[in-house]
C-alpha cells in the first residue's frame, strides 16, 4: 500500500478545498528542521518533541502560513530518526489544525494558523502552562486516551454478574453501627481486618505467603505506584520499564522525575541482560512478570532469578505488578516473583478493580515490614489513608467467601469469551492477524502478518476502526521508543460470546485483506491518523 507524504488528510477536508488554496502564499523554498534539538534521554517521545517544536515555531511566527516543509525522509535524515516518527508528528499537527496538504502532496503550515501579531494573548492548545513543572509537562506530553467504552477495552471486567445484593448488604452493615475510631480515622496502612483478609486471599489464590503486617491497603495500582515512586526515587534516577509496556505506569514514574529506560520483552519476559547493559545504575525495576502487559508473556524462572540476583547485589527495588494474574485460563497458576524473593527487594502490587469493579478503587501492596513502615509514616503526612467507606465491607465480603466464588465464576466466563474471540479471528482474519499464545488476563494481542503490515500500520487500522465505531488499541502505542511490533490489543472481559464473530466480521470489512482499495465512505477515506490512546 503506497502512502502519500502525509498519508491521510484531515477529516472533513476535501481535495477540492486543497486545490482552491491561494497559491500565492506558498513560498518557493521548502524549509527543514535542521538544528532542532532532540532530547533522546527524555521520557517525552520523539514525535511529541518534533510536534512541539513545529507548533512553537508556527505560534511565534517563525513558520508563517503557507510555509512548506521538506519531505519526511529528508527531515528524518536531518534529525537522525525514522520517517515514521516524523509522519506521526505531522499527523498530530494535522489533527490540531496547524498543517495541511498541498495539491502535490507536500506539507505546509495551514492558513488558519494564528498570526504572529496575535500571539501575546494566545497559547498553544497542547502546550503546558508556564507554571507547570517540567516533570508535569512531561507527564501531560503522553498522548494517550483512557477509559473509552468498548467491547475490546483491555483489562475491563464484566460487572453484570457481580453480587451487588451481598455487597450492598455488607456496606449497610458496616456503617449502621460503626465503631467511633472507624468514623474518625484509620491507620495509613489500612483497616487491620481487611489487611488480614488480603493476606489470606493471597495465600489461597496466589500461593503468596505473607502476614497482615506486610500488607498496605491502597487506592489502586496507579496510586500505589505514585507513592512508591516518590518514596524510592530522586529526580533523574533511572528505572527499567518493559518495552512495550503499561503506559499508565510510566505516567507515575514520569511525575516522580524518573528517567525511563525501555528494556525489551521477548517470549521469556523482560530481557535482564539488556536492562543491565542499558542502565546498570538503575534504582528501580517495574515489571509484570506473571502476565506482561500488553504481550501477555510470562517471565521464565531463570529470568526471574537473574533479575532478583542482580537487584539484590545492586540495591535495586523491584515493583511486581501482578496484573490480572487471577484469571489464568489454562495450566496451573504461575507463582509470583515475590514468592521467590528472599531479600525483601520485591514490592508486590495487586488490585480489586479487575476482580470486582474499577470504581471500587481499592488495591494493596505487599512488601517487607521496614518498607511498609516507611511507606505508612510518609503516607500519613501526605494522604493519610485510603477511604474507609468500603474497607470494612470488603473485609466481610472476603470473609464470607463472596470474592472467591465470584472469581471462580468469572474465570469460566472469561475463558469462554477468550476462546470465542480467538476462534473468530482465526476464521475471519487468518491472513491478517496472528494471535499470541498468552493464557492469562482479560486481553490478547493479535500481531499483524507481513501482508497486513504492508497495507497499513496498527495506528492507521485503529483510526479506521474508530471511525467505524469500533475501539481497538494499537499495539505500537505501548512502545516508549520506536515500535518493533504492529498489532491490535483486544480486551474480552466485556465481550459477549455472541458478539465476537459479528464484530470481527466488521473489523475484517474495514481493514482485512479483502479491503484492497480505499473505503468509499468519504468520512473514512479522509480520516486523520492520530495517536489513539489506550482504554
Amino acid at each position: 500500500m503506497t502512502h502519500p507524504e502525509v498519508r491521510l488528510a484531515i477529516a472533513g477536508r476535501s481535495n477540492s478545498h486543497l486545490c482552491a488554496m491561494d497559491k500565492s502564499r506558498q513560498p518557493n523554498k521548502r524549509v527543514s528542521l535542521a538544528g532542532m534539538h532532540i532530547d533522546r534521554t527524555s521520557a517525552v517521545p520523539l514525535h511529541l518533541q518534533i510536534a512541539a517544536h513545529i507548533r512553537g515555531c508556527i505560534l511565534r511566527g517563525v513558520f508563517p502560513a503557507g510555509t512548506q516543509f521538506l519531505g519526511s525522509r529528508e527531515i528524518a535524515r536531518e534529525l537522525g530518526c525514522s520517517r515514521t516518527v516524523v509522519l506521526t508528528a505531522w499527523d498530530l499537527l494535522y489533527a490540531e489544525g496547524y498543517l495541511e496538504s498541498t495539491p502535490r502532496g507536500s506539507v505546509m503550515v495551514a492558513s488558519v494558523a494564528t498570526p504572529h501579531a496575535e500571539l501575546t494573548s494566545v497559547a498553544s492548545p497542547a502546550a503546558a502552562p508556564a507554571h507547570m513543572s517540567k516533570r508535569w509537562q512531561s507527564l501531560l506530553a503522553f498522548d494517550y486516551e483512557t477509559n473509552w467504552p468498548s467491547e475490546f477495552s483491555p483489562g475491563a471486567p464484566d460487572i453484570s454478574t457481580f453480587p451487588f445484593k451481598d455487597w450492598s448488604r455488607l456496606l449497610r452493615q458496616a456503617w449502621q453501627n460503626p465503631r467511633e475510631q472507624e468514623c474518625l480515622d484509620l491507620p495509613p496502612e489500612g483497616h487491620p481486618r481487611l489487611r488480614s483478609e488480603i493476606a489470606n486471599f493471597l495465600g489461597s489464590v496466589r500461593g503468596l505467603v505473607c502476614s497482615p503486617e506486610e500488607v498496605v491497603v491502597t487506592s489502586g495500582t496507579s496510586g500505589a505506584l505514585d507513592f512508591c515512586s516518590r518514596m524510592i526515587l530522586d529526580p533523574g534516577d533511572e528505572v527499567w520499564v518493559e518495552e512495550p509496556g503499561f503506559v499508565e505506569a510510566r505516567w507515575a514514574l514520569t511525575a516522580a522525575g524518573a528517567k525511563l529506560v525501555p528494556v525489551p520483552v521477548d517470549d521469556k519476559g523482560l530481557v535482564v541482560s539488556e536492562g543491565i547493559r542499558r542502565a546498570p545504575g538503575a534504582r528501580l525495576i517495574v515489571v509484570t512478570p506473571s502476565h506482561q502487559y500488553p504481550l501477555g508473556v510470562s517471565m521464565g524462572l531463570e529470568r526471574r532469578l537473574e533479575m532478583l540476583d542482580w537487584a539484590n547485589k545492586n540495591d535495586v527495588w523491584v515493583i511486581e505488578d501482578d496484573y490480572n494474574s487471577e484469571f489464568r485460563h489454562q495450566d496451573s497458576m504461575i507463582a509470583s516473583l515475590r514468592s521467590l524473593d528472599r531479600e525483601g527487594r520485591v514490592i508486590y502490587f495487586g488490585t480489586f478493580s479487575k476482580i470486582m469493579m474499577p470504581a471500587l478503587r481499592l488495591g494493596y501492596i505487599v512488601a517487607n515490614r521496614h518498607f511498609i513502615d516507611g511507606f505508612s509514616r510518609g503516607r500519613a503526612r501526605i494522604d493519610v489513608h485510603t477511604s474507609g467507606v468500603g474497607q470494612l465491607a470488603l473485609a466481610e465480603f472476603m470473609r464470607e467467601g463472596h470474592l472467591l466464588r465470584h472469581l471462580r465464576g468469572m474465570r469460566r466466563v472469561y475463558a469462554v469469551r477468550r476462546k470465542a474471540l480467538i476462534d473468530a479471528i482465526a476464521a475471519l482474519m487468518p491472513d491478517d492477524l496472528s494471535v499470541s499464545a498468552a493464557v492469562t488476563g482479560l486481553h490478547l494481542v493479535a500481531l499483524f502478518t507481513d501482508a497486513m503490515r504492508a497495507r497499513m500500520s496498527d495506528r492507521e487500522a485503529a483510526a479506521v476502526l474508530k471511525q467505524a465505531g469500533i475501539h481497538v488499541q494499537p499495539l505500537s502505542q505501548n512502545f516508549l521508543a520506536q515500535p518493533t511490533l504492529q498489532g491490535l490489543v483486544f480486551g474480552y472481559g466485556r465481550l459477549r460470546v455472541e458478539d465476537a464473530s459479528p464484530l470481527l466480521a466488521r473489523i475484517a470489512a474495514c481493514i482485512g485483506s479483502g479491503r484492497r482499495n480505499a473505503p468509499s465512505d468519504p468520512a473514512i477515506s479522509s480520516l486523520t491518523v492520530r495517536t489513539i490512546k489506550r482504554g
